[in-house]
Parts: structure tokens; sequence; C-alpha cells
């Protein structure tokens, strides 16, 4: 292989960088050039990431403490009966833990508000649970028990718009018990066109026994009904209101 001569670099201070230049291939010298007359500020860069690594591996450890208190402090609040302070320790818990914590938090309050009978609180919970795990079962489970109570508390339309969005992500099993939610829930909600097409699907499903398949398509012809009568209704009210 060709070898350089003696000459030293051109930006290489006497020492080993102007030593070692006798033992690189001609076609590397302009690559060590670069290296010797960049040093400072390669060196600069090296430091910048050794910093933000270094960086990284504190956080990460401080995180990994923090995760240990929290389930402590955690721990110790829950062996404590459900009440409103409970429910306040929980938020303060919340609001000083890491992200990783939030869910675990959540479904902490989700089960004292569910003791304490404070369906608006547990709503609340069910919506973290279901934002943090959108797409494990924890997190669906939770956003359709959060449907379920928004029902429950005659918020029909609140429930029937995330379970709409729920549908495309379940499995057919559970999807069809939310589709029977959603069919209720629409049908309460007055949404009757809407009711009557998901009981219609739900009648025309495998999974679904041939005695609630008649249950089904029952209601989705008395709710087809309703839906003519309520529209014949409004109708007659605008003639009325023309003719005075």
């Amino acid at each position: 292989m060709t070898r350089v001569d003696s000459r030293p670099l051109e930006s290489a201070a006497p020492g080993m960088m102007a030593n070692i230049q006798s033992e690189v291939a001609a076609e590397n010298r302009p690559l060590l050039e670069f290296i010797v007359r960049n040093a400072k500020y390669l060196i600069a860069i090296i430091v910048l990431l050794l910093a933000a690594l270094c960086g990284t591996a504190i956080y990460n450890y401080v995180q990994g403490g923090q995760r240990e208190d929290t389930l402590t402090e955690l721990a110790r609040i829950m062996a404590t009966p459900p009440s409103a302070a409970q429910l306040e320790e929980l938020d303060k818990l919340a609001s000083s833990s890491p992200a990783s914590m939030r869910t675990a938090i959540a479904v902490a309050e989700v089960r004292s508000a569910l003791a304490q009978n404070l369906p608006a609180r547990a709503e609340q919970a069910y919506a973290l649970v279901a934002k943090s795990g959108f797409d494990t079962p924890l997190g669906l489970a939770a956003a359709i028990n959060q449907a379920g109570i928004l029902m429950r508390e005659e918020k029909y339309a609140e429930g029937v718009r995330i379970l709409q969005g729920l549908l495309p992500r379940l499995t057919p099993q559970t999807g069809v018990q939310a589709k029977m939610m959603l069919a209720e829930g629409a049908a309460r909600a007055g949404q009757y066109d809407l009711a009557a097409r998901t009981f219609d699907d739900l009648a025309a499903t495998a999974l679904v026994t041939p005695i609630d398949k008649d249950y089904c398509a029952t209601r989705a012809r008395d709710l087809r009904a309703m839906a003519e009568a309520e529209k014949a209704d409004t109708e007659k009210a605008g003639e009325t209101k023309a003719a005075n």
C-alpha cells in the first residue's frame, strides 16, 4: 500500500497525530486532515453526546425511583377506606407521579369513586384510563364502562358517541355487547334510525342467540314505526303552523 512522505500534516501539532502520518494511506490523508483540523469541534460534539446519554440514564434512574415511591404511596392510600379524602390524596399523587403511573392511579380513582357512588367522578377516571390505554384491553374496557356510566346517568347521546368510536376496535364477541348497548342507548336518545340499524345488524349476527335475534328484529321493527310516527307528527305540526 502506498505510504505518504514524512511532511507533517498541515494542521497537526507535534506529537502523536503528527507521528502517525507515515502510517496513513495516501487516499485516507484528506480524512485525517479533516479530523485534525476539526478536532476541537468533534470533541465538543462527543462531550455533548456523552452528557445527553448520562442525562438520559439519570432521568431513567430517577423515574424508576419515582415509580417505586408512587406504588408504595398508592398502596398506602388504597389501604384506607374509600372517602373524599382518599380521592383528594389520589389527585395529589397523580399530579406528582411519573406519566407511566397515571393509568394505575386512575384505576384506583375508579374503584374509590364507585365505592362512594360517585358516577360522575368514576366516568372521568374511566375516560383517563381509556385515553392512556387506547388500544389495550384495559383501555377498551374502560371506554365501554365509561359509556355505560353515561347512559345510567341518562346521557345517552354521549354514551352512543363513545361506543360508535369503539366498534371498529372491538373483538366480535365484545362488539356484540357494545352494539347492544349502542342500540338501546340510541333508542333512548331518540336516534331511532341508528338504533333500528344496529338492532338489524345484531339480528343478522351469528354470535347472537336465536331468542336474542327475535328480540333484536322486533325492536328494530318497533323503532322504525316510532321513527315514522315521529316524522308524521313533525310534518303535521309544520303544516298546522303554516296554516295559522
